[in-house]
């Protein structure tokens, strides 16, 4: 860990980025611990999060040179008689908080809790660190030095305000990444959950991400094929149109004008073609990013059996059982005369059903109309 003939600050700085390193990838907290324990001349310490609005109050602990018995006995209840935990939540903006703020007053949950630190745990004395993350939510390392080695005094506080700045830095940092992951992860899993196969491409036309539907449609192969440079169809010249609109929206992206374009792909196994809209993807605001998705590519499966009946829309839209029908052959690709046909209508019915769907759905366009029924109708499936 400690280089021969390394200084004091090589140390320092070597810790400070250790920080930063474990605020983006939880997996080096341990390493971050085990630099800042030795530099402090402490015997072990902790990262935590103080999550004082759900059941678990410790819902991140990581530690070193504790027993893990332990450790799984604080995290499993006794942290919640700690004065010291108990002082924290009271006090959520205290930045630096040691053994001399707490009082000597203990009450029985202080007993109980000294009782069994007393029992279990050979460190003595603790110096913590922390910083508010958002309502109820506190996260901070403390540092723990046993009776032999004595307590923090003011020259140790004044070190580890140092440390504390750059540690407050790095939680920021990290809090910021870690949202944002964690709302790409349920962006992803509502994606993953979308009965239509959904394949995002960027401006080279190469896929950067496909949900679960769009892995199984890939691999069942009937007109459409899916790879690393692309999305291609079975049929020549429905492909030649459908790269014309992928051109077209990756140039249209800036404006984003247009609502999209639907088209049918059919199937070498002779069931029912595919309804396929593609549209732009509003431009990324983030510069710092290699996901830069441009086009979208959505594709229904008329033979689905989780595709949602007719009911979903007459409730979602007040729709009637008739235009409910007319909405799910637009969604999956048919063109107004040829889902006429279909339902055994004349083509003016159709078109009066239409002009009834724009006024129920708030839309002003075929294309408009039929952004929102694919957009809803996987969401009111089986999810």
């Amino acid at each position: 860990m400690v280089l021969p003939g390394s200084t004091r600050s090589d140390r320092a700085f070597a810790t400070i980025t250790a920080l930063y390193d474990a605020a983006l990838d939880p997996a080096f907290w341990p390493e971050a611990l085990a630099r800042l324990t030795e530099l402090t001349g402490s015997q072990a310490s902790t990262f935590w999060v103080l999550d004082a609005g759900s059941g678990s109050l410790h819902p991140t602990f990581v530690s070193i040179n504790f027993d893990q018995r332990v450790v799984d006995d604080y995290v499993g209840g006794i942290a919640s008689l700690d004065p010291t935990v108990r002082y924290l939540l009271a006090h959520p903006k205290a930045r630096i908080v040691h053994d001399g703020m707490l009082g000597s007053e203990h009450d029985e949950d202080t007993r109980k809790y000294m009782d069994w630190h007393e029992r279990n745990v050979e460190t003595r004395y603790r110096l913590v660190a922390q910083s508010e993350m958002g309502a109820e939510l506190q996260a901070g390392i403390a540092l723990h030095r046993t009776r032999r080695a004595g307590r923090y005094d003011q020259d140790d506080i004044g070190r580890f305000s140092v440390i504390d700045d750059h540690l407050r830095r790095a939680l920021a940092v990290g809090v910021k990444l870690g949202s944002l992951a964690t709302q790409q992860q349920i962006t992803a899993d509502l994606l993953d959950r979308n009965v239509s196969a959904i394949v995002l491409l960027d401006a080279h036309r190469r896929v950067v991400f496909m949900n679960r539907a769009a892995e199984e449609l890939k691999a069942r192969a009937d007109g459409v094929r899916i790879s690393a440079d692309g999305i291609r169809l079975a049929s020549r010249q429905e492909d030649e149109h459908l790269q014309t609109l992928i051109s077209r929206l990756i140039v249209s992206q800036q404006s984003q004008r247009s609502f999209g374009e639907v088209m049918q792909a059919t199937r070498p196994s002779g069931r029912q073609p595919y309804g396929v809209w593609v549209a732009a993807v509003a431009q990324s605001p983030v510069a710092l990013t290699v996901f830069r998705p441009a086009v979208w590519v959505l594709i229904n499966d008329p033979e689905n059996p989780a595709s949602p009946p007719a009911p979903h829309l007459q409730a979602l839209f007040g729709m009637t059982q008739a235009e409910a029908k007319l909405a799910i052959r637009l969604a999956a690709g048919e063109s107004l005369r040829t889902a006429a046909d279909a339902l055994g209508i004349t083509y003016g019915t159709a078109r009066t059903r239409l002009i009834q769907l724009f006024q129920k759905t708030n839309t002003q366009s075929q294309g408009q109309l039929i952004q929102l029924l694919l957009a809803c109708l996987p969401a009111v499936g089986p999810i």
